[in-house]
């Protein structure tokens, strides 16, 4: 009993001979041409999704940091929106207190120098332009103090934005992932 086949399958000795057979009858050829093309079709897809898979994998890794990023840039950004903000109600703060102390020390010098004579007059009204300055100066610090805290607002908000936009291209190559690998 002979171990061997021939293309056909069958056990038979001579291979020459049963090629022959093969490719003399045309339907018993064609079913092995048609077999040995889907065996290639087949193994052909596997190949074929080994590229997607690595782009998936690599776009995954470039959205994981991407992500880390913005996590980062956000809180940078609520840190220093965070100092800016204390460090302008700090300086509000203390430009008003100054303000308040100076402009009360020259309304005390003014009544004191009316009651002295007409000559103090003028420096009393020297005094009391000091003290309309500096509170146009306070006036004015508060303002900037105000503006930066706006500044740090819009920081945050674009912080904030950078940082939704970030989940979505995560979601969104998620979902390409989830839908390439169902296709599979």
């Amino acid at each position: 009993m002979s171990i061997s086949t021939d293309i056909t399958g069958s056990g038979s000795g001579n291979q020459l001979l049963d090629l022959l057979a093969l490719v003399s009858n045309p339907d018993a050829y064609k079913a092995k041409v048609d077999a040995l093309e889907a065996a290639t079709a087949e193994n052909k897809k596997y190949v074929e999704a080994i590229g997607p898979a690595t782009e998936i994998v690599a776009l995954r890794d470039k959205a994981a940091a991407q992500k880390e990023e913005a996590d980062a840039l956000v809180a940078k950004a609520n840190a220093d929106a965070t100092t800016i903000v204390a460090d302008a109600k700090t300086q509000a703060a203390d430009i008003v207190s100054t303000a308040q102390t100076k402009a009360k020390d020259v309304t005390a010098k003014a009544k004191t120098a009316e009651t002295n004579a007409a000559a103090s007059t003028a420096a009393a009204q020297k005094l009391m332009d000091e003290a309309v300055a500096a509170q146009d100066k306070a006036t004015k610090a508060l303002a900037a103090a105000e503006g930066l805290n706006a500044a740090a607002e819009q920081a945050k908000a674009d912080a904030e934005a950078a940082k939704k936009d970030a989940e979505a291209t995560k979601a969104s190559i998620l979902a390409k992932h989830q839908a390439f690998i169902e296709s599979l």
